[in-house]
């Protein structure tokens, strides 16, 4: 009998996936993207321009009463699967909204039930992808979301999971 070696375990959950269905009725909210290049589930995200309208965090200025939710991971229906990818949310699309839920998100760094929550808003060393989330300011490229709190542990760039209380 042949022998199989298996070289990783598949990840326990998806970024941007709800943790359990515990939450209020309006627990997630349904907004419109307005990126160009869409917007990934487990990324915080602000008001666009106009209503229902939402983008990623563009600077310390835009978190606050600006904030919608965090993008909750949904297997969506692709208009044109070859040339789409299934985890993003393309512009002036329709997007789950969380805004008070656990949720899994993934970590620039290393966290714990301690730590406060920040949000990427700026590129720099410890990452670039806006709307990410980490436990410090990295730098004044991160800002505290106060509306969060971290319930599990983990290393740089593993899931985790957040209650989301907006």
């Amino acid at each position: 009998m042949p022998h199989t070696t298996v070289t990783s375990a598949p990840e326990r959950a998806k970024e941007g996936l709800l943790y359990d269905a515990q939450g209020a009725a309006d627990a997630l909210i349904t907004g419109i993207v307005e990126e160009a290049n869409g917007i990934k589930p487990g990324r915080l995200v602000v008001r666009g321009s106009s209503d229902f309208q939402c983008s990623l965090p563009a600077g310390a200025g835009s978190l606050g009463l600006n904030v919608l939710g965090v993008s909750a991971f949904t297997h969506k229906a692709l208009v044109n699967p070859s040339s789409s990818d299934n985890e993003v949310y393309e512009n002036e699309t329709s997007i789950p909204l969380v805004r008070d839920r656990r949720m899994w998100v993934r970590f620039e760094d290393a966290f714990d039930p301690t730590d406060s929550v920040f949000v990427r808003v700026a590129t720099g060393a410890g990452g670039t992808e806006i709307g990410r989330f980490r436990t410090d300011a990295d730098t004044a490229t991160a800002v505290a979301f106060a509306a969060a709190r971290i319930l599990t542990s983990g290393a740089a760039g593993e899931l985790g999971v957040i209650e989301v209380d907006l």
